[in-house]
C-alpha cells in the first residue's frame, strides 16, 4: 500500500511540472512547493473518484493546482431575481425540436475561450448566446468575436466580480457591442474606452425562457445558443475531464446560481439525456472546454434561469 502511495506522489508531482509548463505558471520556490502539495492532493481525489464513478475527473486543467476556497472566489454569476424581468416562452409558443441537437455541428457555436482570473463569466455566456444567434442571421463562425472586455468595463455589472446576463443584454440595447479585435480582453478591470464608432452588433431586449422546463430549452435551442447559470460550487466540477457530470449536492435555486455558462445542444448517452455546455475556462478543462450534463433532475440548476437575446442584429 505504502508503495503504491509513493507512486502516485511521484507520478503527481511529475504531473505537476508538466501542469506548470502547460499553463505558463511562473512560482516562487515557496508558492512552487504549496502549489505541488495542492496538486497531489487533487490528483489523490481524483484518483479515488474516477475508481467509482461513471463521469471522470482530472488534473490536466486550469484548477489542478488551486485549493477549493480558491476555486469558489473565482465563481461570479449575480442571479436576476426580479420576476417582473421574467417574459418566458409559454408552452403554446414551443417550437418543435429534434430529438438530438448539437449546434457545433451546424458552425452555430463560436470558439471556446478563456475568462482567465477575472470573474466576468457573465460576459462570456452572455456573448457566447449572443454570438450563437447571430450566426443564424449571418457571419462566418471562424471570425465571429464579441467584445468580452467592452461588457466587464463598460456595463453596469461588476466588472471582474461578477454580474449577470440581463444586465449584459441591457447594455448591448443601449449601446451596441464591439468586435474583439477593436477592444480585446484583458481580463481585468479599468476605465471603459470603448469606441462606440465601431459597434458591430446589438439586440433588442432578452427573453427568460421557462424556468426548470426541458422542453422549453430544447426548443429554445433550436434557435440558437442559450445563456444558462448554475451552481458549480462542487470540486468536481472545477476538475471535470470528461463524461456526463452528475451532482446530487449542488444547488438548483436562483440564489445559488454562480456560474454563467451557455447551452450548445442536447443528446443522449447509453439511455441518458444530457445537455451540451459551453464553458469560458479554455480549451484545457472537460471535453475540450464543454461539459455534458444530466438533464434529469436540472442538475446544478441549468434550467433554473435560462435566458436569450432578443432581436439580435448586425449594424
Amino acid at each position: 500500500m505504502f508503495y503504491l502511495f509513493y507512486i502516485l506522489i511521484v507520478a503527481s508531482a511529475f504531473d505537476f511540472d508538466s501542469w506548470v509548463i502547460k499553463f505558463n505558471k511562473r512560482f516562487s520556490a515557496v508558492e512552487s512547493l504549496r502549489r505541488r502539495a495542492i496538486f497531489v492532493q487533487n490528483a489523490r481525489f481524483v484518483d479515488e473518484f474516477n475508481k467509482h464513478n461513471t463521469f471522470k475527473l482530472g488534473v490536466d486543467g486550469p484548477f489542478a493546482a488551486h485549493t477549493h476556497q480558491e476555486y469558489l472566489s473565482t465563481l461570479s454569476h449575480k442571479p436576476n431575481t426580479q420576476e417582473s424581468y421574467v417574459e418566458p416562452h409559454t408552452k403554446e409558443a414551443l417550437k418543435s425540436f429534434p430529438e438530438s441537437l448539437d449546434l457545433r455541428q451546424q458552425g452555430k457555436v463560436t470558439k471556446v475561450k478563456d475568462q482567465n482570473p477575472c470573474g466576468s463569466c457573465y460576459s462570456f455566456g452572455a456573448l457566447a448566446s449572443l454570438e450563437g444567434r447571430l450566426l443564424f442571421v449571418g457571419g462566418n463562425v471562424d471570425t465571429l468575436d464579441l467584445s468580452e472586455e467592452q461588457i466587464v468595463r463598460c456595463s453596469p455589472n461588476n466588472g471582474c466580480n461578477g454580474g449577470t446576463g440581463s444586465v449584459v443584454y441591457d447594455y448591448i440595447k443601449g449601446n451596441g457591442i464591439l468586435q474583439e479585435k477593436d477592444y480585446p480582453y484583458t481580463a481585468s478591470d479599468g476605465k471603459c474606452e470603448a469606441d462606440l464608432t465601431y459597434i458591430f452588433a446589438t439586440v433588442e431586449g432578452y427573453k427568460y425562457i421557462t424556468r426548470k422546463d426541458n422542453d422549453a430549452l430544447k426548443s429554445a435551442l433550436v434557435d440558437g445558443v442559450v445563456d444558462v447559470s448554475i451552481d458549480a460550487s462542487s470540486p468536481k466540477f472545477s476538475l471535470y475531464k470528461s463524461g456526463v457530470y452528475h451532482d446530487t449536492k449542488c444547488k438548483t435555486s436562483l440564489l445559488s446560481l454562480n456560474h454563467e455558462i451557455a447551452a450548445v445542444g442536447y443528446g443522449k448517452l447509453n439511455g441518458e439525456e444530457y445537455w451540451i455546455v459551453k464553458n469560458s475556462w479554455g480549451t484545457n478543462w472537460g471535453e475540450n472546454g464543454y461539459i455534458l450534463m444530466a438533464m434529469e433532475g436540472n442538475t446544478c440548476g441549468v434550467t433554473s434561469e435560462p435566458i436569450i437575446p432578443t432581436g439580435v442584429k448586425y449594424l
